[in-house]
């Protein structure tokens, strides 16, 4: 068998090792890609909840659910959904062990999502510990979900950085394992109870729209 000249051997070694490190930086690209697309599929899923602010009031929500409005009625602008779970001292049933909200704040420009902030905070009294952490993400429509704001406070301080800044490479994939672990699974859980406080609405109706109703249907009678 031939052996080849050592010049073409290197050259060869050299092809095959580019490309070994080209292979993994595509595949984590792709993989953010399709992240990103499944983020923005329920972004616009989420933005539907713009449906909520034509109810002048909310005739009934799940437990451990709060919703506010931005601006008054019938000029809203956005509406946060609060989600809570309090877990009480087993020693003393009437004080608070550790207590965690989550929320959802959308905004809209018109008709069109211009702001998505999500928000968990956590609140450990045995050491009165509090953390807050804050996403934000000011154009949600665009084609680059890495210009989102992370922040946070907590015991240890507290720290700012854009999404961008964390690393997505063949060592760490930070970006794609927040994205997939923790931003998607948040707005799928939200995307859930927007469904539930939509069924309660069309189930229990406002109630000043059914007695409106009633009270026509009612002078038909003639």
């Amino acid at each position: 068998m031939e052996h080849l000249p050592k010049y073409r051997l290197l050259l060869l070694l050299s092809f095959f090792w580019v490309n070994l490190g080209l292979y993994p930086e595509s595949e984590i690209s792709e993989k953010e890609s399709r992240l990103d697309k499944e983020i923005l599929s329920l972004y616009r899923e989420i933005a539907k909840a713009r449906d909520l602010m034509s109810y002048e009031t909310l005739s009934s929500l799940p437990a451990n659910t709060t919703i506010n409005f931005v601006g008054t009625y019938p000029n809203r602008t956005g509406i946060r959904i609060r989600k809570y779970k309090v877990d009480p001292d087993p020693q003393n049933k009437n004080r608070i062990k550790h207590s965690e909200e989550k929320s959802i704040l959308l905004e809209f420009n018109g008709s069109v999502l211009s702001k998505v902030e999500v928000q968990v905070v956590t609140e450990d009294t045995e050491i009165e510990q509090k953390t807050k952490t804050k996403i934000t993400d000011t154009s949600p429509l665009d084609t680059s979900l890495n210009d989102m704001v992370i922040s946070f406070s907590g015991i240890d301080g507290s720290d700012s950085f854009q999404l961008s800044s964390l690393r997505n490479d063949d060592i760490k994939q930070e970006r794609n394992d927040f994205k997939k672990d923790f931003y998607i699974k948040f707005l799928l859980d939200f995307h859930s109870q927007l469904a539930s406080i939509v069924a309660l609405q069309k189930t229990g109706g406002n109630k000043n729209q059914k007695s409106m109703f009633k009270q026509l249907n009612q002078s038909l009678g003639y």
